[in-house]
């Protein structure tokens, strides 16, 4: 089973994609063939009134290979003529003689999405999970299946460029208001007979709309050039040209507006392919899809039955206190008090009772002077970048195995990706920004001033300046030499998010490149602390950092034994 191909009595093809051996459909070397195979078939009939894009899987089609695109060392030509032909069978398929429709049963992201742009019309489930959207430019990437060359073509180009910029998901509703969708029905059982009406009516199509237009206005492109101007100013104030996808993305967008189609997915090919084998690339899909994904999905959650929160206190008004009350209020009963029944409490105090939780660095100790230690956990919600949706859960001595699960899935249901921490001075967030702060006051001490320390922060990517970091972080200032400050700020991180690996203070890489980049205000472009380490290779990283305690100090040299920590792999491998 990968496609099944059924033709009915009136010449309606329904292709159901059921990719053998994979929880969702991707586009992976099998896929390839299996849509080459189809399409010839669909050409082939004769008397075919119709075609239906379905899928058997939860999702409709999740995207892209993301494993071999992380392996790939480059996209050659033959790569190129491999990705040039995959497109093809798209555009064959959208000049089919006859109407296609894609019934969008769940999510449609990347690759599945540009199967649906290449269709004449678009039915999608009503349900949260049924989404649309174009993500790769989070992965590093650019829609690489006509994604970039139809969007533009297919809606406003504000649109089109928020999506391809951001990547973000579009719900159903959303979907069909900005013209993504042409249809919403209100279960899956529903869209295969609203996709044989629509085929069987009036208003079917054969035609898409960059097909039977042969060129914008000039007009309009002059307007659409000045919007893609301002897009490419944002995206480097935000990403300090660091990362090269979106700024390709622009390219495509621009140089399409002159373009017929068949030459813009040229175009695009080839600027898909030069993202291939990218530090920034790489760095982005392990971060962004396999280390997220591993927290969202419970991998680095502790093993345990799934609990449901549906009421929490929240006590005291501190800034943590308001910020976590703030959140839960979206999601849950919530509540000031402890006179009713609760599931959870969070104290922001020196004592809690019941099922209650305390903070602080010292979770242990706290806990030890209360009945019930093993019910309490802590946590620490980094003070910097602001809006940060990560949380340290710590685990003290006596914190049980399901006091974790619970505190994980609570903050899970709030929002915000948790990482399990455990009870010693720092916590993982607290230790990068301490040694980021430390850097900082070498170079201030050697003479540099705050406004050039404030610009080299910002010229590296870090997404935290020295300022907006409590004072009280900032330890002793220590000796210095006077060079190499971009790679000092940079290295004296990830030593000591190597170090925290090393100790068990976070159990998975994973967890330490999203704290650093989410908690600590690590350079996004990197993938995070440890990801940094993996993409300059651990030697040359090693022998840099020799060179650097040499010079500076020895807050630059590294323990031997934790290099073991990146030999042991990690939960979500």
């Amino acid at each position: 089973m990968g496609f099944e191909y059924r033709r009915d009595a009136s010449g309606i093809v329904v292709v159901t994609m059921d990719m053998d051996g994979q929880s969702a459909n991707t586009m992976s070397p099998a896929y390839h063939d299996e849509m080459g195979a189809t399409v010839a078939l669909l050409e082939a009939e004769v008397g075919l009134t119709g075609v239906i894009f379905a899928s058997a899987k939860k999702t409709f089609f999740a995207g892209g290979d993301l494993h071999g695109l992380l392996a790939a060392e480059t996209g050659d030509a033959a790569y190129k003529a491999w990705l040039n032909e995959d497109k093809g069978f798209l555009r064959r398929l959208e000049r089919l003689a006859v109407p296609v429709v894609a019934a969008i049963n769940g999510a449609a992201l990347g690759g599945g999405f540009e199967i649906c742009l290449a269709c004449n019309h678009r039915i999608i489930v009503d349900a949260p999970s049924a989404v649309v959207g174009l993500p790769e430019v989070t992965l590093g990437l650019l829609p690489g299946a006509g994604g970039v060359a139809r969007l533009p073509r297919k809606v406003p180009l504000e649109v089109a460029l928020d999506l391809l910029l951001t990547g973000r998901f579009v719900q159903p509703e959303e979907a069909l208001a900005l013209g993504l969708v042409d249809q919403i029905v209100p279960s899956a059982d529903a869209l295969i007979p609203a996709a044989l009406e629509w085929i069987k009516g009036p208003d079917a199509t054969t035609v898409q709309p960059w097909d039977a237009v042969d060129a914008t206005p000039a007009a309009d492109r002059d307007a659409s050039r000045a919007l893609v101007s301002g897009a490419r100013d944002r995206v480097l104030k935000q990403t300090r040209g660091k990362m090269p996808a979106p700024l390709r993305i622009l390219e495509i967008v621009e140089q399409g507006l002159d373009l017929s189609l068949d030459q813009a997915l040229l175009l695009e090919t080839e600027k898909f392919a030069g993202l291939l084998g990218l530090p920034e690339t790489r760095a982005a899909i392990s971060l962004n899809f396999f280390a997220a994904n591993a927290i969202r999905s419970g991998k680095m959650r502790p093993e345990g039955a799934r609990t449901k929160v549906a009421s929490l206190a929240v006590l005291g008004d501190s800034p943590q206190a308001k910020a976590l009350a703030k959140a839960a209020g979206r999601k849950l009963d919530l509540h000031r008090d402890m006179s009713q029944p609760i599931d959870m409490a969070i104290c922001f105090a020196d004592h809690a009772e019941g099922r209650a939780s305390v903070t602080g660095t010292h979770v242990t100790h706290l806990a030890s002077d209360l009945p019930g230690g093993e019910g309490h956990f802590g946590f620490r919600l980094p003070a910097a970048p602001a809006g940060a949706k990560l949380v340290e859960v710590i685990a003290g001595d006596q914190t049980s195995g399901d006091t974790l699960c619970r505190a994980y899935d609570l903050f899970q249901l709030i929002g915000y990706a948790p990482i399990i921490a455990r009870d010693v001075p720092g916590h993982f967030v607290a230790r990068l920004q301490s040694a980021y702060l430390t850097e900082v006051a070498t170079l201030s001490a050697a003479g540099m001033i705050g406004a050039d320390i404030d610009t080299l922060a910002y010229d590296i990517g870090m997404t935290v300046a020295p300022g907006d970091l409590p004072s009280e972080m900032a330890l002793s200032v220590l000796p210095t030499g006077g060079a190499d400050a971009a790679d000092r700020l940079l290295y004296i991180q990830s030593i000591a998010a190597l170090s925290a690996l090393a100790e068990g203070v976070v159990g998975t890489e994973e967890e330490c490149d999203l704290a650093s980049v989410m908690g600590a205000g690590f350079p996004p472009h990197t993938g995070g602390a440890i990801r940094f380490i993996r993409g300059i290779g651990i030697d040359a990283f090693a022998g840099r950092a020799l060179d650097l305690a040499e010079r500076h100090g020895p807050r630059f040299r590294i323990d031997p034994a934790h290099w073991e920590a990146l030999h042991r792999g990690s939960k979500a491998a």
